[in-house]
């Protein structure tokens, strides 16, 4: 069974903590941090269009979205067409903080746009609590403490129409942790909301928490961020308060394929879309 990896808000600095908490404290930062630093995106000038020949997006690791904090470089760049045929983006260009891409959207139909599955770091977990956690690089791990490595594998999707929705790049397969969109990602309101369900190979991971970020949703007072689970099916129905753009993203270990450079994987998965009005 995967295991979640519990996506905790930072802790803010305090002037003194008894020595007691030390370990704690440090073990839940350490999530913190991997949780929510770490977290992809992928962000188009533009989800729906009458005749535009081509998006722009703007592709980065974020902790406040979509303000870019770490460009995201990828080997496995996607662009998947209206009738389901694989290609890569006509452009790209890698800054500090972001990469930027131009991906050619010639004919009528649904674009889906990804990062393709994106191995990254390998470092090691720790058991907190019976639940396994991430270890902050570089510090000392103590002694008898039981560990494990993981290696992180990280998927951002969107998705842009020209016209009409098609349904064959929604239901491409992509990575092994999947948030497959019932509702099509560019057929979201606010008055239906938006369905999917969290899938990893294939199959329904029930009780999973999924994290829902609203673009600027930092500076609303209070801060806007919401968290949900899946069901016992593995579906989500999410509501909206508001228009605007949302990314939704969900994290989890789980056992890593036969033959991978680590025993688990923390696989993260994030979706941006449009919520019309």
């Amino acid at each position: 069974m995967p295991l979640l990896v519990p996506v905790r808000p930072p802790l803010r600095m305090r002037k003194s903590l008894p020595v007691a908490c030390m370990f704690t404290v440090a073990m839940i930062a350490a999530s913190s941090s991997s949780a929510v630093a770490d977290t992809s995106y992928l962000r188009p000038n533009l989800f729906t269009t009458a005749n535009a020949n081509l998006v722009t997006v703007q592709s980065s690791f974020t902790e406040d979205f979509s303000n870019p904090a770490v460009a995201v470089k990828s080997d496995a760049w996607t662009v998947v067409g209206p009738d389901g045929a694989t290609s890569t983006f006509t452009a790209r260009q890698e800054f500090t903080q972001v990469t930027i891409l131009e991906a050619a959207t010639p004919n009528a139909g649904t674009y889906r746009l990804s990062t393709g599955e994106r191995l990254g770091r390998i470092g090691p977990q720790i058991l907190v609590d019976g639940v396994w956690q991430p270890f902050a690089p570089g510090r000392e791990i103590p002694a008898g403490a039981q560990t494990r490595q993981s290696q992180t594998a990280t998927v951002a999707d969107a998705y842009v129409t020209r016209g009409a929705p098609t349904r064959a790049p929604v239901d491409a397969v992509i990575g092994a942790l999947q948030l497959k969109p019932t509702t099509h990602p560019n057929d979201v309101y606010l008055d239906s909301g938006f369905r999917f369900t969290v899938l990893l190979n294939g199959k329904p991971v029930a009780n999973q928490q999924v994290e829902v970020w609203r673009e600027g949703g930092a500076y609303e007072e209070p801060a806007w961020r919401k968290q949900v689970s899946s069901a016992a099916d593995g579906s989500v129905a999410l509501t909206f308060d508001k228009p605007g753009v949302y990314l939704i993203w969900t994290r989890l270990s789980a056992d890593a394929p036969a033959g991978a450079a680590t025993p688990v994987r923390s696989y993260t998965t994030s979706l941006t879309l449009e919520v019309q009005p």
